[in-house]
This record gives C-alpha cells, sequence and structure tokens, in this order.
C-alpha cells in the first residue's frame, strides 16, 4: 500500500534527525556500452542544500529516474533526467524564426546533476529506465509500488562518501581563482527559488569587460521576456566569469579551433548552427563557485556573432542578433520540461505526450480545456482566430496530423512569437516546485466514485513544509463531491489536522502549519475531472 509504504520511508529519515540532514549533489556520466548506457559516479558534494524537484515526470521520450533508496528499499526521493543518449537537436532559420534542422541524433556521452537526500537513511544512489506505465498518467509513486524496474546503476553509500572526499580536495587543488560569481539578481534563499546561471566560454583574462557587457545585454534580454518578468520574485540570476586562454570557440567547418573553458564549438553533429559545450567542464567550473542549489539551469555564452544554440542538459547561445530568441525557446526545454509545437521532423504516434503543450486529444476534453473558450471549436482551424486563442490546433511536436498544440503560433513553435497562456501555466507550476508557493503545485487528473487523490502525486508523496500557510483548492465539475483531509507525521505517525468534509464540488483547506511533514487526500463522493492546487512554504 502506497501510504504505508510513504510512512516507512518517513519514519526513517526522521529517526536519523533528517530535519537538518544533509543532501548530495552527484554528477553522473553516461557513456555507450555493449547493451546499453554505463553510468559513472563523476564527481559528489555533501551539504545542506536542496534537493532537484521532479520536473520532468510527466515528459516523453526516454527518460532515467535516479532515486535514494533506504536499507530496506524505500524509495527516498527521486529525479527524473532526460535519457540523453538519444538527443533532439534543431536549428532555426534566422531571417524567419521557423524551424529549419530538427532531428534525433545520437550522443555518446555526457553528464548530468541531481541533489538528493544524504542522511544516514540513505543506503543507495539508483538509475533506472522509467517505464512506460508511469509516463502514461499514472504516478511514479504507484508506478514504482507496483513494477519494480531493473536498476541500470548503483552506487552504494560508502562508495558515494569517499567520492564526496575526493572530488572536494580534487575541486580546491584545481580552482582558479579567476574564476568567480557575481550575483545579478537576488529574490530570496536558493533553496526556494529557481537559479539561472550565465557563463562566458570564449572569453580571455583582457576581455572580461566585453564578458560582462554581453551578460548583461543577454540578461536585461532573458528578465524582460513577459514569462519570466511576471515570476520575477520566483528566481535568481547569476553571472560566472571564466578565463579562456583564447578569444572564440571552434568552428570546424570552418578550420576555426580555440582553447577555451568550455569548448564550445558550432557545427556539432554537422548542423552548422548547432552550438554545443563540454557540459561535464560547465559542470566543473560553475560548481566550482557556486552551491548545488545555486545553479539549476545553466546557459553558456559563446564569445561569437554567429547565429547559434542548443538546449539540453545545458542551453547555449552566442552573441548573434537574434540568439535570445533560440536561448528563451531553449529554455523551454531545458527548464520547463515544453516540447515542440512545429510539425517539421520524425513523428511519434505512440503514445499520449506527457508534456503540457501537445496532445494527442483533439477533443473539448484536451489537457488545457479550463482554458478553451466556449465560442471556439475543437479541433480549431488555422488562420481563422487571433494568435494566442487557446483551441486544438492540429500539427506538433513533429506531425503534421494526430497531435494537436494549444494556440497556433507559440514561442515553442516558431522564434520570435510569445509563449502564450498555456506554456506560462506550465512555467509558474515549474517556479513553484522550487519556491513551493506562488501560485502553488497544479496536479490534474480523473478519479472514480469512491476514489482517492494522494497529493502530491510523486514520490516521496509528502512534502517538508517551513512554518506557514498550507493551502488546498480542488475543484471538480458541478454535481460532484469530494472531501479533502490534510495530514501531519508526528511521534504517532500521521495526523488528521484539517479537513473539509462537507462532501462539495470545490473543497478547500487553509492550515497555518507547524514546520513539519505534510501530505493530503480527497476522497470522491462522486468523482470526474478534477484540478487541484497547493502551496506551502519551504524550508
Amino acid at each position: 500500500m502506497t501510504l504505508l509504504r510513504i510512512s516507512a520511508a518517513l519514519a526513517a529519515l526522521l529517526a536519523t534527525g533528517a530535519a537538518s540532514a544533509d543532501n548530495i549533489s552527484l554528477r553522473l556520466a553516461f557513456a555507450d556500452g555493449r547493451s546499453g548506457a554505463v553510468f559513472s559516479a563523476r564527481h559528489a558534494e555533501i551539504g545542506n542544500f536542496a534537493l532537484t524537484p521532479d520536473v520532468r515526470s510527466q515528459a516523453a521520450g526516454a527518460q532515467w529516474r535516479v532515486v535514494a533508496r533506504d536499507a530496506q528499499g524505500a524509495i527516498l526521493h527521486e529525479v527524473t533526467v532526460a535519457g540523453a543518449q538519444q538527443r533532439h537537436v534543431e536549428a532555426f532559420n534566422p531571417a524567419t524564426g521557423a524551424i529549419d534542422v530538427s532531428e534525433t541524433v545520437r550522443q555518446a556521452s555526457g553528464t548530468f546533476e541531481v541533489s538528493l537526500p544524504f542522511d544516514s537513511a540513505t543506503a543507495s544512489v539508483e538509475v533506472l529506465p522509467v517505464q512506460a506505465a508511469a509516463r502514461g498518467g499514472k504516478s511514479a509513486t504507484v508506478a514504482a509500488a507496483t513494477i519494480a524496474p531493473a536498476s541500470l546503476a548503483r552506487f552504494d553509500r560508502a562508495t558515494l562518501v569517499k567520492l564526496a572526499a575526493s572530488s572536494r580536495g580534487a575541486r580546491a587543488a584545481a580552482l582558479a581563482s579567476t574564476t568567480n560569481a557575481t550575483t545579478i539578481l537576488s529574490t530570496g534563499p536558493a533553496a526556494s527559488r529557481m537559479d539561472y546561471v550565465f557563463i562566458g566560454d570564449g572569453y580571455t583574462a583582457a576581455e572580461m569587460d566585453k564578458w560582462h557587457a554581453d551578460a548583461k545585454k543577454v540578461i536585461d534580454g532573458f528578465l524582460v521576456d513577459p514569462l519570466f518578468a511576471a515570476n520575477r520574485n520566483a528566481m535568481n540570476v547569476r553571472r560566472v566569469d571564466v578565463v579562456s586562454k583564447q578569444s572564440g570557440v571552434d568552428e570546424p567547418d570552418k578550420g576555426i579551433y580555440r582553447d577555451t573553458a568550455l569548448d564550445a564549438a558550432f557545427n556539432c553533429y554537422n548542423i552548422d548552427r548547432l552550438l554545443c559545450v563540454d557540459t561535464d567542464k560547465v559542470h566543473e567550473v560553475v560548481g566550482s563557485v557556486l552551491a548545488p542549489d545555486e545553479r539549476d539551469v545553466i546557459i553558456v555564452v559563446a564569445n561569437s556573432t554567429r547565429y547559434g544554440g542548443s538546449g539540453g542538459e545545458v542551453a547555449t547561445l552566442s552573441m548573434a542578433t537574434q540568439s535570445i530568441e533560440i536561448a528563451l525557446h531553449e529554455i523551454g526545454h531545458t527548464a520547463f520540461s515544453l516540447a515542440d509545437e512545429y510539425d517539421y521532423g520524425t513523428c511519434s504516434l505512440d503514445g499520449e505526450p506527457g508534456e503540457p503543450d501537445v496532445t494527442m486529444n483533439g477533443t473539448r476534453t484536451v489537457k488545457w480545456r479550463s482554458l478553451v473558450s466556449g465560442s471556439t471549436p475543437v479541433p480549431t482551424p488555422a488562420g481563422v482566430y487571433p494568435n494566442g486563442t487557446v483551441g486544438a490546433f492540429q500539427g506538433a511536436q513533429y506531425c503534421t496530423s494526430g497531435k494537436y498544440r494549444p494556440t497556433e503560433n507559440s514561442r515553442m513553435r516558431m522564434l520570435g512569437y510569445p509563449w502564450h497562456a498555456v506554456n506560462e501555466g506550465a512555467a509558474r507550476k515549474v517556479f513553484a516546485q522550487y519556491s513551493g508557493g506562488g501560485s502553488g503545485v497544479t496536479q490534474t487528473g480523473t478519479v472514480a466514485a469512491g476514489g482517492s487523490i494522494n497529493i502530491p502525486n510523486v514520490n516521496p508523496g509528502w512534502i517538508r513544509a517551513a512554518a506557514g500557510n498550507i493551502s488546498l483548492q480542488l475543484n471538480g465539475k458541478a454535481g460532484t463531491s469530494y472531501q479533502l483531509y490534510l495530514y501531519q507525521y508526528g511521534d504517532s505517525g500521521w495526523v488528521q489536522v484539517a479537513s473539509s468534509a462537507g462532501g462539495t464540488w470545490n473543497p478547500s483547506i487553509s492550515y497555518n502549519a507547524d514546520a513539519g511533514y505534510y501530505y493530503a487526500m480527497a476522497t470522491a463522493v462522486s468523482g470526474g475531472a478534477y484540478t487541484l492546487t497547493y502551496s506551502y512554504t519551504r524550508p
């Protein structure tokens, strides 16, 4: 039973004093092996910083789950990351902003970072494949409880402790005095903000003033974008300065090679506008001056006016005139797990996409139905309604038919266009996963009469909150009936502390909470489709 598993895991966590426990930031490397990806632990850092939220838990495509387990095998925390061996790459036309190149390439190796619990309850960290059931609408918690996928890699506690010690020594020895970080925007502690880092590559010591001016131009453009301007109070922004030996970046198609700190290079995968970097070097340099929760999203700026950029574990852009537009689109992938809304590329209709901005459902029950006006037909014809009108427009995620996007043109379809309502809402939910407050975290679904809804519906199945208000709002359809309950973990286990048990279609709870661990449950007297939003104060 899910609740029993959650209780056992939390009891183990609390028994070891987890309220002030350390976490571990782990950099994992992957490479091609004979029977799939081979993983190695490249770097570890133990300290008091925030855990990585599971932003990609419903994303489509190849994914890996990185989980922390206790000695009994219970999952304490998990983070879903893109299975980057198959990497989707794209290039846009600088004149039109439309997609020119969209293809999937084989990435033989790479790195990624996650932060997981590492108090004394944590016995190991594992890499698992994401199973189709978990992507098809079933929560990762339930899927993990009912199916035990084979581990792709396992690192025991002793190995990770040893790695953290050696990483600390290696970093101290290699730390360059010319590498430093500057805070550009600070709205709160890193543990409760989404932290963006801009770092330059191909700038020599003599060009640091140029880098500072370039960084200001890029960051200013980033902050005035309406989506980021609206969520300004949920993020921090930092600039990292690192000196390269030579000016510029590699352009292999032109026979140009430069010795730079992060190995930025155009013509990646033989696509002239694709700009790639060595992600291991990026993580090493940024990690030398910033804590793990101070580097949630990293953007590398290349000292070049050649047009290009890319997304992935690390986003890139150059100083070409329109490159900020590329960066915003790629951040849509990297930070918010948004899908491409254009219809060029290799189409797959294998199942309903997990991303919030594309669907195979072209009816009024579409996942963003709450934003569709009753006067807007579904499916929605193109060229009839003002751009930004929310409907179900055919053609999305590399398919000319069979998949739908919410608006005719957004930034995820063509550069230079607004994000629009669905993508803006998805971004707000991601910001809320870092802040724990603001507009809150929203989960949606359908529940039958007599069924129940777990809140949160992802591992570990509970939240850790600081003292402050916890609010929950459930909205069902008129005529349905729900009851809502909030529980806190204490010496006697889970205890109900608040409820809305009258049986209405829109029950809510507002509770002045002490610091601690909480979860909620809604029961359906008569069920159906619902939307539930909750918010709390993160520690």
